[in-house]
């Protein structure tokens, strides 16, 4: 899977573009963020099991996006975020999704 979208998890535009590719095989969701001008002091990514969330603090403005892992996956524990000449990276594992049932 491979897309890029403008909209922030509320429809507001997040005025930033993303990239995202799901990497089946090897199991990782892989997002790119051209963020540029803002620096790293600006960035703040976090991450749990089902959500990505990206927010960029620049002049008294924010922007955010929220990104939901995979159709029946999972976020895993190792991710990494690297911020390199205005593009921040994420990688992300992406394990099976554990279900359960309630009798």
């Amino acid at each position: 899977m491979s897309a890029t979208s403008p909209s922030g998890a509320d429809g507001a535009a997040f005025p930033f573009p993303v990239r995202l590719v799901h990497d089946r095989a090897a199991d990782r969701l892989e997002v790119a963020v051209d963020v540029l001008p803002a620096d790293v002091d600006e960035l703040t990514v976090e991450a749990s099991a089902s959500r990505l969330r990206l927010t960029v603090r620049r002049g008294g403005e924010r922007a955010q996006r929220t990104l939901s892992a995979p159709d029946r996956r999972a976020f895993g524990d190792d991710r990494r975020a690297v911020y390199n000449n205005g593009v921040l990276s994420v990688s992300l594992e992406t394990v099976p999704r554990v279900h359960v049932r309630r009798s």
